[in-house]
């Protein structure tokens, strides 16, 4: 039996890859099913664009294309397919290009349209822009209930070592459940049940409507995607800010980043009655997900994706169900180094030696 801790995209990624193996596994969550950043009406799942080609490069496209494809089998669940990236400055240009004509995407997801044809597509004006066209507008409620299956809700405090895995106790030091291994993937929850993960916060609220108007999806330093009901964008990202309290002047800032790209469409959604909420991101030092194993033996990490948990966890969970089970990984060992929570502790290491 496999215990994941986290009922969000990563912990419903964990359950459904040790399924997919042929495993057990439990979910436990303290709040219940998408109570963090896997909530929102509405998540944007996109490729990270990385000039650089290099292997972070490859591991992104790789979990990217999984992802899309893993969606892509669920009810209900995809709203919009295809996304335009706006550049900012003529770098942006450069970069896009760069990988467009790369070979770490799928033949034909990636196109650079030009002004004219991207300022039709947008309905706004706009430069060159990046089009995804495999990009998706995805509604997280019914991947989380086909992939998490059922939910024990509690409070893990503590893993306890014994003799056949781990105990997880509550703050009262109750047994809640007893398991082989464990999965941690309760995003910054993760600190308190594994010394060494270095993960720090990031606030976000996001921002939607439910008037029934659509947009084309689109990235310009925020973002903004269909919802089943109206529009979402946003978020804010407030570094060191553990505040999930709704706070009205995030909702002006979010409609401010708007109007900096599509002012026509935030003149249209203002008078409108705004809704939004506010969840924490986890996120590492080096800006890579952690997912492996930590300094406790059959305890795994599944956390640190910032804002592309969507897009990242369903690969990255796959890899960590295959290291619980003894089963082959689905990413290569280079990739595996990249996101090992154990990367720190090697790097401090070498820095010692040298």
């Amino acid at each position: 039996m496999i215990t994941v801790i986290g009922a969000g995209i990563a912990g419903a990624s964990a359950a459904r890859a040790v399924r997919a193996l042929g495993g057990d596994v439990l979910v436990i969550d303290a709040v219940g099913v998408g109570a963090g950043a896997s909530g929102n009406p509405a998540a944007l799942v996109t490729p990270r664009l990385d000039a650089g080609l290099g292997q972070a490069a490859q591991l992104f496209a790789q979990a990217f294309q999984r992802a899309v494809r893993l969606y892509g089998e669920v009810a209900d669940a995809v709203i919009s397919r295809g996304a335009l990236q706006l550049a900012a400055d003529d770098r942006d240009v450069d970069r896009y290009a760069r990988i467009a004509v790369s070979d770490i995407f799928e033949p034909g997801s990636l196109e650079l349209l030009d002004s004219s044809t991207a300022s039709l597509r947008l309905g706004e004006p706009a430069s060159i822009t990046l089009d995804q066209l495999t990009a998706l507008a995805i509604d997280p409620a019914p991947i989380l209930a086909a992939w998490t299956g059922p939910v024990r809700k509690a409070d893990v405090a503590g893993l306890q070592a014994c003799a056949d895995g781990w105990t997880l106790v509550d703050h009262a030091g109750d047994v809640i459940h007893r398991a082989d291994a464990v999965v941690l993937a309760g995003g910054l929850g993760c600190t308190a049940l594994a010394e060494g993960l270095p993960l720090s916060p990031v606030r976000g609220q996001a921002t939607w409507t439910r008037d029934g108007g659509t947009c084309p999806t689109a990235a310009f330093g925020g973002y903004v995607l269909p919802t089943r009901s109206g529009i979402l964008f946003g978020a804010t990202h407030d570094r060191d800010d553990v505040g999930n309290d709704f706070r009205p002047g995030d909702q002006q800032r979010n409609l401010e980043t708007l109007r900096q790209a599509m002012p026509s469409l935030a003149g249209r959604i203002e008078a409108t009655v705004l809704e939004g909420r506010a969840s924490i991101r986890a996120v590492s030092q080096d800006m890579m997900p952690l997912a492996g194993s930590t300094a406790r033996p059959g305890v795994y990490a599944l956390s640190g994706f910032g804002s592309r948990g969507f897009s990242l966890a369903p690969l990255l969970a796959e890899h960590v169900a295959a290291l619980a089970m003894g089963a082959p990984s689905p990413i290569s060992a280079e990739a595996a180094d990249l996101v090992s929570p154990e990367r720190f502790v090697r790097r401090a290491t070498r820095r010692g030696r040298s």
